[in-house]
């Protein structure tokens, strides 16, 4: 009898086409995270224009119409332009509204842009010892919502108050309730005039834990607002 032959035909098409549904599954979760997110979907694409080459040598593409890695590295100059923008916008805006200063201190940090806030006697931000905004505090909160709105900046405020400020409370309400509840007031004026909420990130009450650096923890310069300002790059 003629020995049968071997019909074992092996599995490695199977191997291949595991790969394959396995690509296309993250090819579309890929797509689906990228589908509300054009500058996302933006560096991704440019990863693939990219010769292999130029990963191990370096450079970048010439050819027109194509998208460099250097040109996606200069999102971070966009943003950074732009928030230097809004500061000076802002700082134009106080210079007319606060000749002498006192209001607000502009800062431009790694961490974006950091507005500071006094709720000083000559303008006060709110009524005293509460969470109350007075009409400046209302001028200054609607000034911002609209800044923040026109750019679509994320938001964090964090409430900070002077040692001074905690007398004549009322029982089991002190500097951390007022803190908390002067950023939460922050909050609510910026969304009630122009502000999304989906752009404010965060708010924060810090009570007098944190005083300004060489200033007395009862110092009027401790009852203040910190505004921090950015582009999230992805929206």
């Amino acid at each position: 009898m003629g020995k049968k032959k071997d019909e074992h035909h092996g599995g490695a098409w199977k191997v291949a086409y595991a790969d394959f549904v396995t690509a296309m599954m993250a090819l579309f979760i890929v797509l689906w995270i990228c589908k509300d997110k054009p500058k996302l979907a933006a560096m991704i694409s440019s990863q693939f224009r990219v010769p292999m080459t130029e990963w191990f040598f370096g450079g970048s593409q010439d050819k027109e119409g194509d998208q460099s890695i250097d040109e996606v590295r200069m999102t971070q100059d966009e943003i950074d332009k732009t928030i230097e923008k809004i500061a000076a916008e802002l700082q134009k805006l106080m210079d007319k509204e606060d000749p002498d200063q006192s209001a607000m201190e502009v800062q431009i940090t790694s961490d974006g842009l950091k507005i500071l806030l006094f709720d000083n006697p000559k303008k006060p931000l709110f009524q005293p010892k509460t969470a109350t905004l007075t009409k400046w505090g209302e001028f200054v909160m609607e000034s911002l919502s609209w800044i923040i709105d026109k750019n679509r900046l994320s938001v964090f405020i964090d409430g900070h108050v002077a040692t001074s400020e905690g007398n004549n409370f009322k029982k089991d309400y002190g500097l951390w309730e007022l803190s908390v509840d002067r950023a939460n007031s922050c909050r609510r004026a910026l969304v009630n005039y122009a502000c999304p909420p989906t752009l404010i990130y965060r708010i924060t009450g810090f009570g007098d834990s944190k005083p300004l650096p060489d200033t007395e923890p009862e110092s009027e310069e401790n009852d203040r607002m910190l505004f921090t300002l950015n582009i999230d790059p992805f929206k």
